[in-house]
């Protein structure tokens, strides 16, 4: 074995050492957020009362994603929100000019989305703070959920790297 590779074996393991404990700083970090989030979550049924929780009260309609995320190069990213409402914004205006310009009245008009649709509510929709702050929480712990597969993804990568300089 030479020394140029044992140097570059040495560097590999460095790297998935740092990627290995990156990896559990963020899974304690994710797991005190979601405690944090359940214990709003149950604050929030103490408050508002544990008879109006109810899971039987979810909207029939189909649930629609909350956040997407994209996959690149091993590498997962949360889509941000402010693009997708860009376009829709874009998009509505366009619809609501079309409708203008072609002679039917406002009354006809479809029935304008719920800025609630699709969302599940077991609190329904004047939730108590503490349920806010718990949905808040929970759309957080997604980052740090893509943050922890990405490192996964690295140090898997690593250790392939890793049994590819021992062969």
């Amino acid at each position: 074995m030479t020394v140029q590779s044992i140097k570059q074996r040495n560097k590999l393991y460095l790297e998935k050492m740092n990627l290995t404990d990156q990896f559990v700083t963020l899974h304690e970090k994710l797991q005190s957020e979601l405690n944090l989030a359940n214990l709003c979550v149950s604050k929030a049924k103490t408050t508002h009362g544990i008879s109006l929780f109810s899971v039987n009260s979810v909207d029939t309609h189909d649930l629609e994603p909350s956040v997407r995320i994209e996959v690149v190069d091993g590498k997962f990213e949360v889509v941000k929100e402010p693009e997708e409402e860009e376009t829709m914004k874009k998009e509505e205006n366009e619809e609501s000019s079309k409708k203008k310009n072609s002679g039917e009245s406002e009354d006809v008009e479809d029935e304008k989305k719920s800025p609630f649709a699709g969302q599940f509510r077991p609190f329904g929709v004047l939730e108590p703070s503490a349920a806010k702050d718990a949905r808040k929480m929970y759309k957080n712990v997604i980052q740090t959920i893509v943050d922890l597969v990405s490192t996964q993804q690295s140090i898997i990568s690593k250790s392939r790297e890793l049994t590819a300089a021992d062969n």
